[in-house]
């Protein structure tokens, strides 16, 4: 019989499903020439494919996770990889891309946040006011523009921020069945601050704001993120 500890067989599962993961953005950073946009169906094809490889790891295996739990964890990744593609194929796919990406972190959300106990707020605050800055530099243009986009950006902000302040309250205070500061809290946290930079160099470059060696911040830390949370949910 196997010596090895149930655990430690998770984590060798979740290292697996990670080098794959790997593999697969090495490819896409080949096939877009660097993470060059081309906005066309055979980039948006290769963008997704990071993201297959971690939605079949958590549908046919899950690393250990609960039957529920890896469920809405496929979901949210689904979610993501919807976004990932309409957000490929056009500029304009932002926005129906953010409408995919807050269905994915609602999913997100629902796989943790029934057991936070208290809400940080100091860090919801700050994250909020932040966000305000950001929407009055990046969004408040587009108004003139589109009212709709605004909004759907806007909620999708609130949206994901909230996964943010979830994910911290749970780390700093502990949660129904876990102490502060668990090994899994901290990667989940860890996952949506990643996502959290992410959108935030997405919509700053994405309205004019030129940043350096944006894209590659955009998509190493997006791309890390998506893994965290999986990884996250195999150690809770």
């Amino acid at each position: 019989p196997s010596t090895v500890s149930p655990p430690l067989l998770k984590m060798a599962e979740l290292h697996k499903a990670g080098v794959a993961f790997i593999v697969a953005i090495v490819h896409f950073f080949y096939q877009s020439s660097g993470f060059t946009k081309f906005y066309n169906e055979m980039y948006a094809y290769w963008k997704c494919t990071p993201l297959l490889v971690l939605i079949s790891f958590v549908a046919l295996h899950g690393g250990g996770v609960p039957l529920k739990t890896r469920a809405f964890l496929a979901i949210a990744l689904t979610a993501g990889c919807a976004g990932d593609y309409v957000i490929g194929i056009a500029k304009e796919g932002i926005v129906p891309g953010a409408i995919a990406f807050g269905i994915g972190h609602i999913f997100y959300m629902l796989t943790f946040v029934p057991d936070t106990l208290a809400i940080c707020w100091p860090l919801a605050g700050a994250l909020l006011a932040w966000n305000a800055v950001i929407g009055y530099i990046c969004l408040l243009p587009v108004l003139k523009v589109s009212v709709f986009a605004v909004l759907v950006m806007t909620v999708y902000s609130f949206i994901l921020t909230s996964t943010v302040i979830f994910s911290a309250s749970q780390c700093i205070y502990g949660s129904a069945i876990h102490p502060p500061y668990a090994h899994g809290l901290k990667w989940r946290l860890l996952g949506f601050a990643l996502f959290y930079l992410s959108d935030n160099i997405l919509i700053m470059e994405h309205t004019g704001i030129r940043l350096p060696l944006a894209e590659h911040w955009i998509l190493f830390t997006y791309f890390a993120a998506q893994y965290l949370l999986v990884r996250a949910a195999g150690l809770v």
